[in-house]
């Protein structure tokens, strides 16, 4: 078993939004390794899977950077490869098997973006013992090969995880914490099924107050709404969330025939508490957070996700002084100062968002609760 070395010749990323790829570097095939090189050596960390090539991509860091200690696993990967690595899913499958780690401390954020989830992964890496790791790409790149077996599907989940946590980057810890992207929340009936004895944790937040969020970083931008269409604004979501457009046809009543600037992202919203709903109808075990209730009862929060992790509770003081600073610090998505997001949404843009929730037939509110929600 061996793996290609490539030397990287330049780097482009279109946006932080879009998952990482190989097709973020510019590379050229430089050497061999063996597998036994590669998973020994702690410079090297998954970056994503290639679906299309069946490659599983690894980067080469500097020595002493910590990928626990980013707010986005796949950013400090992209910044700061040395070089990449190459190794098809067939070694990373096959070699994976014999180191895979115990399963059962495992805690899964599913979440829909701006709703604490970063912070939380933060902090629940404070406590001894705890391994968390903030959007590793891999895990997210399940999302376009979905439609593979199950048993293929499978196997690449329980080899990522395999190798994330492997022993030459763990440091000894026995509990995993993963916290995927928002747009991976569309494939967590397949990873609950891959994953049935871990803990899935499904985030979300008030939808005003989480478009106030995104409104807020384009207002940075200098942006200025746009006008969109029903049509454009379904086309944009499915693609942004890779699904067909009729998932998000019936959430768009066509009595709204046009969104402006953010108002379509509650589809997305609506998307992603549905899929949320569908899982908890049908009997899969998982639960909810509200931001809202992480912010106003942080000590009784903390405490049951340490529960559910299998960590004591007074491990839980290191993980309580984190939250004293931002977890997104120094990237795009920075809170302003330390009184956080003073921007509003629009009011026009909240009506808009209100009627949208009130021509829906269960979520009907902006600060609806979803059933299974910690401390409710």
């Amino acid at each position: 078993m061996t793996a290609t070395v490539l030397r990287i010749l330049s780097r482009h990323r279109e946006h932080p939004g879009v998952i990482a790829s190989l097709a973020d570097f510019e590379w050229t095939a430089a050497d061999m390794m063996t597998v036994h090189q590669l998973f020994d050596d702690p410079r090297y960390t998954l970056y994503c899977l290639d679906g299309e090539r069946e490659l599983a991509i690894f980067t080469a860091l500097p020595a002493g950077v910590d990928l626990t200690r980013t707010p986005f696993m796949y950013q400090a990967q992209f910044d700061q490869a040395e070089s990449l690595a190459a190794l098809p899913f067939a070694d990373f499958i096959g070699f994976a098997d014999s180191y895979a780690i115990e399963r059962e401390p495992l805690l899964f954020l599913h979440n829909i973006g701006r709703c604490g989830s970063t912070a939380l992964c933060r902090a629940l890496n404070e406590i001894d013992g705890v391994m968390a790791l903030s959007e590793p790409e891999a895990l997210s790149n399940m999302i376009s090969l979905r439609h593979t077996s199950r048993d293929w599907f499978h196997a690449l989940i329980h080899a990522s995880l395999a190798w994330l946590c492997r022993a030459a980057v763990n440091r000894g810890n026995g509990h995993y914490v993963f916290k995927l992207r928002n747009q991976a929340s569309v494939i967590t009936k397949p990873y609950i099924d891959a994953l049935p004895e871990a803990r899935h944790l499904f985030m979300y937040r008030n939808v005003i107050d989480w478009l106030a969020s995104f409104h807020r970083l384009r207002a940075k931008r200098g942006d200025r709404p746009t006008r969109y269409t029903r049509q454009q604004v379904i086309e944009q979501q499915a693609a942004y969330y890779q699904q067909p457009a009729a998932e998000f046809e019936g959430l768009a009543p066509p009595a709204l025939s046009h969104y402006l600037g953010l108002e379509g992202r509650a589809l997305g919203w609506l998307y992603m508490l549905g899929v949320y709903l569908d899982l908890r109808e049908t009997g899969w075990p998982i639960s909810a957070l509200r931001y809202e209730d992480l912010q106003a009862n942080r000590d009784a929060v903390l405490a049951e996700v340490a529960r559910q992790l299998g960590v004591p509770a007074e491990s839980l003081a290191a993980a309580r002084r984190a939250f004293a600073s931002d977890a997104q610090a120094g990237t795009v998505f920075a809170r302003d100062g330390e009184r956080g997001n003073t921007v509003q949404l629009p009011a026009e843009m909240q009506a808009t968002v209100r009627r949208l929730l009130a021509l829906q037939p269960v979520i009907r509110s902006a600060d609806y609760v979803l059933p299974g929600t910690l401390l409710h």
